[in-house]
């Protein structure tokens, strides 16, 4: 995808983009490479990116270093993994690198909070999404493929399906679509533990214990329940009717675990 049709000038392209303009686009509308000089040597802009602007001089916010990190990255460049997914909801942390998907023939060296990755994305594009994003099933691939390790990859697929960012099925497409994707196998696990009802990290880890020791899964998680009002269990087998607590450190204090054994007792 292409950067958007520029506007009649570059003050107005300045402001789409959240106050970010590239050299390239400021020369094509008419701004001199000396005014553009001059706006920065007197402090009115600031260049957090070679050839790249952001019209104020204070600290930025997240969306003017996506803004410069998409724009650095140059025509058919799109935001992916954890930048995106902070983009699309202020419940995801937010990264210190923006992550940035770049045309395979593109030369891009990581700098400050721009982290290339050379991907063929031309099928994973948003079509109108600005600043130019992939679609949001194939950034959570990525944030999970660039992650630092297993654990922290399967945290994120799981998490996108919690917060509602992003379903099951259509990880799976896009999991089917790009074949190239590092830790496939791992992903593909977190999805069938996801569609059991797995969220919290957790459950992933008592799925993973099970599946280490060879324990049948369980039927369900979160299984609802109703003992004097509803109540959920973290496990159920059906044929075996039994069911399972996942507990953390905090469920041993003395005023958890008493409501813990009360909550048991109602069930039962």
């Amino acid at each position: 995808m292409s950067e958007p049709a520029l506007p009649i000038s570059w003050p107005e392209l300045m402001a789409e983009q959240r106050n970010v303009l590239a050299r390239r686009q400021a020369l094509m509308l008419g701004l001199s490479g000396d005014a553009w000089t001059w706006r920065l040597d007197r402090d009115r802009w600031q260049s957090p990116l070679p050839g790249i602007a952001v019209g104020h001089t204070g600290e930025l916010t997240f969306e003017e270093r996506v803004w410069s990190a998409v724009l650095y990255g140059g025509e058919g460049a799109a935001v992916s993994g954890d930048a995106l997914l902070r983009l699309t909801s202020e419940r995801w942390p937010e990264p210190d690198v923006i992550d940035v998907a770049v045309p395979l023939g593109r030369q891009r060296a990581p700098r400050d909070f721009f982290r290339p990755h050379r991907i063929d994305a031309s099928t994973m594009l948003h079509p109108v999404r600005q600043p130019p994003q992939l679609r949001l099933a194939f950034a959570v691939l990525h944030a999970a493929s660039w992650a630092r390790s297993d654990r922290a990859a399967e945290w994120r697929v799981a998490a996108a399906v919690q917060k509602k960012l992003v379903t099951v099925p259509l990880l799976r497409t896009a999991l089917k679509d790009s074949p190239r994707f590092r830790r496939q196998g791992a992903v593909r696990l977190v999805l069938d533990d996801v569609e059991l009802g797995a969220h919290a990290r957790t459950e992933l880890d008592f799925l993973a214990f099970l599946r280490r020791n060879e324990l049948p899964l369980p039927d369900r998680l979160q299984f609802k329940v109703r003992a004097n009002g509803v109540r959920y269990l973290d496990a159920w087998w059906e044929a075996q009717r039994v069911a399972a607590e996942i507990d953390g450190v905090h469920h041993m204090t003395v005023g958890t675990w008493d409501d813990d054994t009360l909550r048991a007792n109602a069930v039962v």
